[in-house]
């Protein structure tokens, strides 16, 4: 149904209720609309049956052009789930998005109003839970579409932030498993994505773009996130980065991508995107993850005193990438890594530290040898 103003053009599309008819009945209901609205801008008609999605996709485009003007469309009825996150998403790719209108959709749905992005009307977020919505935002750097998977996964499964928050604070496990839940959004046709999954797309061009950055980020995943040492990533693949230059492109291109940046107060220090390196751990094989710890732990071991060379001095700010490389391998480099962390923790008197240190390599020598 369509209805005229001087500045804005009205659509009504009122889908037949989920009750009250067959599943097949909201997509037939929504052509036919989609049809009407075509008739009534003058879109050419579908020649043949075959034309039917691209007369659709033409009415889509129409409104998300220039020469729509301003408009509203209001889908009512909207509580099919199918119609809209099915993997063959019936209606969701022909939604229109854009600057020149606005889209109202009302659904009895809560799922369907969550993965639309609806605007909730009412709010009940206690104060205390409003308190945990900050620190959330900082565990998730602020990116808009983590932003949105997150609440995708508290709304659907009835989560309050401080649940939330403590699963992603829990550990680097449970983190992972909470950033990959999927989510849907309005014109999704394939498959839902996850927040980590976003990254893929990135990480595949600079793999095919740069093969030198590739490795290099491969490496990066199993380093402490924060304040890593130029010369310790010049050292990882030294082989290939004898020339300053070389080492300039392979991380120019992460940074090109905002995936690593270079402290802003000039010293020679990089920061990996948290989400980044956890997408890494998500999206490497497990030969080329193996391979990328192997790599860590051998470069991090050659800047550390072996226990017969006596004490020596190390630099500080290696020790947060042994303690991120060491967590949870079982190769026989990160116990002897692990050992010297410890020693070093001993020199420097930090004792409760050093003997947790030592209590790790023991564990893992006992489980090498079972």
């Amino acid at each position: 149904m369509a209805f005229t103003h001087p500045m804005f053009r009205y659509f009504l599309l009122a889908l037949a209720p989920q009750t009250w008819a067959p599943a097949t009945s909201e997509v037939l209901k929504f052509s036919e609309d989609f049809r009407a609205i075509a008739q009534h801008v003058r879109i050419p008609p579908a020649s043949a049956e075959t034309d039917e999605t691209e007369l659709l996709l033409s009415v889509r485009r129409w409104f998300e052009g220039s020469t729509s003007g301003g408009w509203i469309l209001v889908i009512d009825n909207a509580d099919n789930e199918a119609d809209f996150f099915a993997d063959d998403s019936p209606i969701a790719k022909f939604i229109p998005q854009g600057i020149n209108g606005t889209l109202i959709i009302t659904t009895r749905s809560r799922q369907v109003a969550l993965q639309l992005r609806c605007e909730m009307i009412e709010t009940s977020l206690k104060d205390k839970e409003k308190e945990d919505v900050p620190a959330i935002l900082d565990s998730v750097d602020h990116l808009p579409l983590a932003v949105i998977g997150s609440a995708a996964y508290m709304f659907e499964n009835g989560t309050p932030p401080s649940s939330y928050l403590a699963i992603l604070q829990e550990n680097e496990e449970r983190m992972k498993s909470l950033l990959s839940y999927p989510f849907y959004g309005i014109q999704r046709e394939a498959r839902a994505k996850s927040i980590l999954s976003t990254y893929f797309v990135t990480f595949d061009q600079i793999r095919q773009q740069m093969p030198l950055a590739a490795d290099l980020l491969r490496v990066m995943a199993f380093f402490n996130h924060q304040n890593i040492p130029e010369e310790l990533l010049a050292q990882c693949i030294p082989e290939r980065m004898e020339h300053s230059a070389n080492f300039r492109c392979a991380i120019g291109k992460p940074s090109g991508f905002s995936l690593v940046k270079r402290d802003k107060y000039g010293k020679k220090f990089y920061q990996l995107d948290r989400l980044a390196q956890l997408s890494l751990q998500a999206y490497l094989p497990t030969k080329e993850l193996n391979q990328g710890r192997t790599t860590a732990l051998k470069v991090i071991s050659r800047l550390f005193p072996q226990p017969q060379d006596g004490p020596r001095g190390i630099d500080p700010a290696y020790i947060p990438h042994a303690l991120a490389a060491t967590r949870d391998s079982t190769d026989p480099i990160a116990e002897e890594l692990g050992f010297c962390v410890a020693l070093h923790l001993l020199d420097i008197r930090s004792y409760d530290s050093a003997e947790i240190q030592f209590r790790g390599c023991t564990a893992l020598r006992e489980e090498c040898k079972e």
